[in-house]
């Protein structure tokens, strides 16, 4: 005997899209020489994510950003 396929349904609701969140990555190169890197999660584009490291970090002679992958 041949069993009967289970129905799919039709009222399946779609799957939602969720925008990923941007992450960045800060390469900094300090006064002094130095170099390290931050990861910047809170910014909504490059622009911003610059802006903040320059905020919170000090003595920065150079700053580099990234999408983070």
């Amino acid at each position: 005997m041949s069993q009967a396929s289970p129905k799919r349904s039709a009222a399946a609701a779609p799957k939602r899209r969720t925008s990923r969140r941007l992450r960045f990555i800060a390469a900094v190169r300090f006064a002094d020489g130095r170099t390290q890197c931050f990861s910047v999660d809170n910014a909504r584009d490059h622009d911003e994510a610059r802006r903040m490291v320059f905020d919170e970090v000090e003595d920065v002679a150079a700053v580099v950003i990234s999408d983070y992958r």
